[in-house]
């Protein structure tokens, strides 16, 4: 009989891979989010993602080793993360900036849980019909259902907190998500993605003139699993 652990890599190397929504947050749930991913991961070191391709990968700076952050990128930053709660995080999450602080590093003041980083300007804004459907509807706590209905079956609209395009056809947001956030499900263990060879590896510890390639078959120098 074969074996949970054989039955999810069975899943996950012979499963066309399809866009889902997949589910996360902090230790103590004040952070929640839904980020769109294609699952299983289809990428890896024979079938490279494009820039515009979501991807997965550690790095090897001292700000990603330090906060052990596992990059988790959504190939479109807008469309594919929504912030469910709280919906105003510079006031609500706690943020670390360094360098030239182009991004923020948000954490939950509470349990101390690092969900994401983001570069950009962010919008609450309210989600309806079958948008409302995919992240759960009205919901509950701090990203409660707003007042009209939507359509999708009467669910309720929802407000999130997302990533606003600013106009400018040259800047797009960043956007990473915690891996060791996300929900556990089947299509997406930590596990089998390091076991299989789908996490890249990048060198943002080097000097840009020394910066070595990504790699796929293990760390870069100073980085980690």
């Amino acid at each position: 009989m074969a074996t949970a652990a054989a039955a999810a890599e069975t899943t996950t190397t012979t499963t066309p891979p399809r866009r889902q929504a997949c589910r996360g947050s902090c230790h103590c749930g004040l952070t929640q989010y839904v980020v769109f991913l294609r699952l299983p991961h289809p990428f890896s070191a024979t079938d490279p993602p494009l820039p515009t391709d979501q991807e997965v990968y550690r790095c090897n700076c001292s700000t990603c080793t330090k906060m052990n952050f596992f990059h988790v990128h959504p190939a479109h930053p807008r469309d594919d993360f929504m912030l469910l709660s709280p919906l105003d995080p510079d006031r609500e999450l706690s943020t670390y900036q360094c360098f030239e602080k182009l991004r923020k590093y948000y954490f939950c003041p509470t349990c101390g849980v690092r969900c994401l980083t983001f570069g950009g300007v962010g919008e609450t804004v309210a989600l309806e019909g079958d948008d409302a459907v995919l992240v759960g509807g009205g919901g509950g706590g701090e990203a409660a259902e707003a007042e009209e209905e939507g359509g999708g079956g009467g669910v309720p609209a929802r407000q999130v907190w997302r990533a606003k395009w600013d106009g400018d056809k040259d800047t797009t947001p960043y956007v990473a998500v915690n891996g060791t956030t996300i929900d556990p499900r089947e299509d997406f263990d930590l596990r089998l993605l390091t076991e299989q060879k789908r996490v890249q590896y990048f060198d943002g510890w080097s000097d840009p003139k020394d910066e070595k390639d990504p790699r796929w078959d293990r760390p870069h120098d100073r980085g980690c699993y």
